[in-house]
């Protein structure tokens, strides 16, 4: 099956979609997704942006969440090999 590696790298990415989701919906000042002829065209449109956000998002929070992940992994580990 999966170990919790895995399920927390597709967690992490599912936050970074989601928060990319919602900043698509906030960054559309203008009403760009409205103006769109069809429902599809912006559907994909907001996919697209969501998307590339997505990733900007994981990219900050990796740099801001992983020293502090690091930092427990590894001082949790210490302290196991200390038993």
């Amino acid at each position: 099956m999966l170990d919790l590696t895995t399920w927390m790298s597709y967690a992490f990415f599912v936050l970074c979609l989601a928060l990319g989701w919602g900043a698509a919906g906030a960054l559309d000042f203008d009403g760009i997704l409205r103006r769109s002829t069809s429902r599809g065209v912006r559907f994909l449109l907001r996919v697209g942006v969501a998307l590339v956000l997505a990733e900007g998002f994981r990219v900050f929070l990796s740099f801001v969440l992983g020293p502090m992940l690091d930092m427990f992994v590894h001082q949790s580990i210490n302290g196991f090999k200390a038993y």
